[in-house]
């Protein structure tokens, strides 16, 4: 049963006197407050600098909430047993590295689309997005559950049902940071492979250095945020009074840290800068009515209809003049007159007799009785020959070859 009270000697508390078995740092805790708390206004000036809404919103959110995080666990200094300020702690340091997940979440589909579409891991790069939000609804779900009753409940079962709910978000959460890593490792494995070349669209964002930084920056964060959450998974496993939970050097170094650290390597490589203007024109979820010129299209019809689909040519198709058949092309044009041939069928090549210029017209001179002339005019002052003087002027080797 919930109750709004707090954990006293008379109930089962996780450990003797409340929820955590030592004095929470005020000046490491007040450190880290400071450090979340001064990375929000530069995630919200990159967001509006470079027009990425969604991505400062959620990496914003996660920072916030890990500033709320960070303030329970100091107000905890001064009464330990208190089941809101334990809460609130929770709520903080659990919510926040989840929020700022999502954010590197929706970097995967922009990168697929953005070296062209036979690079894709799936289909359309907006079920990415849609698997990443459901993992996510989950994960805050359990988690909401598991801290509420984690936090709030009197007996050990309901603490331990809890617990439970708790660990399946956190389990969730790991999975999520995984299934991107390993996703984005096999993406770049296929571009390594590739058997096609990178569609030229945006090569002005691939290709240039700070492109591949940010890509870097945005694996290294991402692994990060998986340490914390593998960390996170084991120190509750054992329950709420385990060593790594009332650990402080675990809590600071490799939870809270590990997150900081995270969260500056992202706010300090902004994913605005590294897209520019493509980070919108990359969305797998923007809809338009006309077709996109985008290398990836936003929708994609179904099986049966992309087989119907009419090809289109790439540029408007040029005005071409009629050409006759070859039919009509016979009726309107007489045949062309038959060329010289030798009895083996060989085009015959003419010799011009030696005691005529070029200057001079060559008159044609059939090998053969009642051929018809060939057109141009014969000089006067040329004897007309007999058909074995002809046979002279005519390569032997051309003829009988």
């Amino acid at each position: 049963m919930l109750t709004a009270r707090d954990c006293t000697s008379d109930t089962s508390c996780p450990v003797p006197g409340g929820f955590l078995s030592y004095q929470t740092s005020p000046a490491g805790n007040a450190f880290m407050l400071a450090a979340f708390a001064a990375l929000i206004p530069i995630n919200i000036f990159t967001g509006v600098r470079y027009k990425t809404p969604l991505y400062a919103v959620l990496t914003t959110l996660g920072l916030l909430l890990e500033v709320v995080g960070h303030a329970g666990k100091i107000l905890l200094r001064s009464k330990p047993a208190s089941d809101g300020r334990f809460l609130l702690y929770l709520i903080g340091t659990l919510w926040g590295p989840t929020f700022i997940s999502a954010a590197v979440y929706l970097v995967l589909p922009h990168v697929m689309v953005i070296y062209g579409e036979q690079f894709s891991l799936i289909p359309e790069p907006v079920y990415c997005n849609i698997v990443f939000v459901a993992l996510d609804i989950f994960t805050l779900a359990f988690q909401s559950i598991g801290i509420a009753l984690s936090a709030t409940s009197d007996t050990e079962l309901e603490r331990h049902q809890g617990l439970s709910i708790l660990l399946t978000g956190l389990a969730l959460q790991l999975t999520s940071l995984a299934l991107f890593l390993g996703g984005y490792w096999y993406f770049r494995l296929k571009l390594s492979h590739r058997r096609f070349v990178f569609d030229p669209t945006f090569s002005m964002v691939y290709l240039s250095s700070y492109f591949k930084k940010f890509l870097l920056c945005i694996q290294a964060a991402s692994v990060l945020l998986l340490g914390r959450a593998a960390i996170r998974l084991a120190a509750f496993t054992r329950g709420l009074g385990s060593g790594l939970v009332q650990s402080q050097v675990v809590s600071l170094v490799l939870d809270d840290t590990l997150v900081l650290v995270a969260a500056i390597i992202l706010s300090m490589a902004p994913v605005g800068r590294a897209f520019g203007s493509s980070w919108a024109e990359t969305a797998p979820f923007t809809l338009s009515g006309d077709e996109s010129d985008l290398p990836l299209r936003n929708w994609r019809p179904s099986t049966s209809q992309h087989r119907k689909r009419a090809i289109s040519q790439p540029y408007p198709a040029s005005p071409m003049t009629a050409v006759p058949s070859p039919r009509s092309y016979r009726s309107i044009y007489p045949p062309p007159p038959p060329p010289l041939a030798s009895p083996q069928d060989k085009r015959v090549y003419q010799r011009a007799p030696y005691e005529i210029t070029p200057v001079q017209v060559v008159p044609y001179v059939p090998s053969e009785a009642g051929s018809p002339p060939l057109s141009g005019s014969m000089p006067t002052d040329t004897p007309r020959r007999t058909p074995r003087e002809a046979q002279k002027l005519v390569d032997p080797d051309a003829l009988w070859g």
